[in-house]
């Protein structure tokens, strides 16, 4: 008996444009001890695959170990998907298979900070492997995103234990590498990192991960296995990059990771932002330890459910503060007006959750806005600009539109005379102990404001250079104590009036980005 029915058609607007929360069972894990609101599922209880939101691979492809892959592989029933896995010839371009399986993914790509869960079993032969994992399917960017891999598990039997014993490789790969990075025999290779997990390879298990923007947690059943950043043998590769490959390789280090020499770079495990769908296959795979017999022809994995949630706090549509709602404040040529709050905004919603604000703005040519935020007499951060000079951001000190790292290459302009735009900030506390707070700002117009949050990534210098995978439009990093914003004071340092209005603070980028 499934706990609830099949919701898949609510897929598409979930993954896209954050969805709403549905009422179901509880998450298997839960790593940061918060209200998590499931925003899709798929239960299986139908007899097919909604083709608005699976999609499967078409036998086409070309072969993958001597296997076709299709959709006559993909089966719904008694409650689940199975990919079944048969001895059997298929045409695939010019060459003919040995064996067919299946390969399906999601259409839409997920969301980070996100919780993904699947109940599966894997197929009862040895010499397959069953995989529940994340790629970029569509809309690869040469080299410079878009090419990552997640493996939450890719399992298949070990012959030489005794019992039905599964070998579960959980691990992430880095393919941006790919293109220039050599082994010490100069062969292409890609950064990856991973560990073995012993499991029962007869049973239904709930595996899941913690997609995060800078962290992936895996959970076996609830319990916690990895955090993507341990190797046996490369201890440091996941803040370095260097392990599997004895040195970094410089080709595109600024562009694709932020690296511009600043102290605090992390490589991260190499996720810059890729936009990654969910995939389900099995593949016939043999090694010595799982060697393939014609026992595994007319097996299948089969996957009970497919669940994802989300934090409660980042689909709330309501700001928590509404400032300015009436009447636009004008501000003229060397004037300013201070807004108090009437409650202090915590800068982070939770230790390391963000805080967001948003106010809409209309500059003329002449105007030069800065909203700075405060708190007692001390200014926190501000954000500022012109029609002539782009934006501003930063702490004790500025950075700009002009001379930050990728902003500098935009060659349209980032605000436009006597057009109200809306401007969406978020500040981002220290991602550890003693690190740098930062600030990070978009404009849009206001029917341009995108559903899903920009990508935020959290290597950027002192002089606001960053990688060209950071979607915020403009970030500065410096050291900061503060722990609340108390009052707004925006001022105008140019020659023709302007007018702000609709500022707004929240604990998501969502409760400041869709109200008015």
């Amino acid at each position: 008996m499934k706990l609830f029915p099949r919701l898949t058609h609510l897929l598409p607007i979930v993954l896209v444009c954050c969805g709403l929360p549905l009422a179901g069972a509880a998450p298997s894990a839960n790593p940061f001890n918060e209200s998590l609101a499931l925003v899709f599922a798929d239960e299986f209880e139908g007899t097919r695959l909604d083709p608005a939101v699976w999609e499967s691979q078409s036998y086409d492809k070309s072969l993958s170990r001597d296997t076709a892959r299709g959709p006559d592989n993909l089966e719904v029933r008694d409650g689940e998907l199975r990919l079944h896995v048969r001895k059997e010839e298929r045409a695939s371009g010019q060459r003919r298979s040995k064996w067919t399986a299946g390969f399906v993914y999601t259409r839409a790509t997920i969301e980070n900070n996100t919780l993904i869960e699947v109940r599966f079993k894997p197929g009862q032969a040895t010499g397959v492997n069953n995989a529940f994992w994340m790629t970029c399917i569509e809309g690869k960017r040469d080299g410079i995103g878009d090419r990552y891999e997640i493996d939450i598990v890719e399992t298949r039997q070990d012959a030489r234990a005794s019992g039905a014993v599964g070998r579960g490789h959980i691990a992430w790969h880095d393919w941006k590498t790919q293109a220039y990075a050599k082994d010490a025999k100069g062969g292409s290779g890609h950064v990856a990192q991973g560990i073995s997990v012993e499991h029962p390879f007869d049973q239904y298990q709930t595996w899941a991960l913690w997609y995060g923007e800078h962290e992936m947690i895996y959970f076996l059943d609830g319990r916690e296995v990895w955090r993507g950043q341990t190797h046996a043998r490369y201890h440091d590769q996941y803040r370095t990059g260097v392990g599997k490959f004895a040195q970094w390789f410089p080709n595109v280090e600024r562009e694709a990771y932020g690296k511009f020499g600043q102290d605090d770079w992390s490589y991260l495990g190499g996720y810059t932002g890729d936009r990654m769908n969910i995939v389900f296959s099995n593949l016939p795979w043999p090694e010595s330890w799982t060697p393939l017999t014609d026992a595994a022809h007319g097996t299948y994995m089969a996957v009970d459910y497919v669940r994802v949630y989300r934090p409660a706090r980042l689909l709330t549509a309501a700001p928590t503060h509404a400032l300015l709602t009436g009447k636009p404040a004008k501000i003229g040529p060397g004037r300013d007006t201070r807004v108090a709050l009437p409650a202090a905004v915590p800068l982070a919603t939770r230790g390391e959750f963000p805080s967001y604000f948003s106010f809409r703005a209309t500059l003329a040519a002449g105007s030069e806005l800065t909203a700075t935020f405060g708190a007692a007499d001390a200014q926190v951060f501000g954000v500022g600009g012109s029609v002539a000079a782009g934006l501003r951001a930063g702490f004790a000190r500025e950075v700009s539109t002009a001379t930050a790292f990728p902003a500098n290459r935009r060659p349209e302009p980032w605000l436009v005379a006597e057009r109200e735009l809306i401007w969406i900030g978020r500040f981002t506390p220290p991602l550890t102990a003693g690190g740098r707070a930062m600030v990070s700002v978009c404009v849009f117009e206001p029917d341009q404001v995108p559903e899903r949050e920009p990508f935020f990534h959290a290597n950027v210098d002192a002089q606001g250079n960053t990688s060209v995978n950071n979607d915020w439009h403009l970030n500065a990093k410096e050291t900061s104590v503060a722990g609340e914003v108390q009052w707004v004071a925006l001022a105008n340092r140019g020659t023709a009036p302007l007018t702000v209005r609709a500022l707004n603070f929240g604990p998501s980028y969502r409760s400041v980005s869709s109200s008015n």
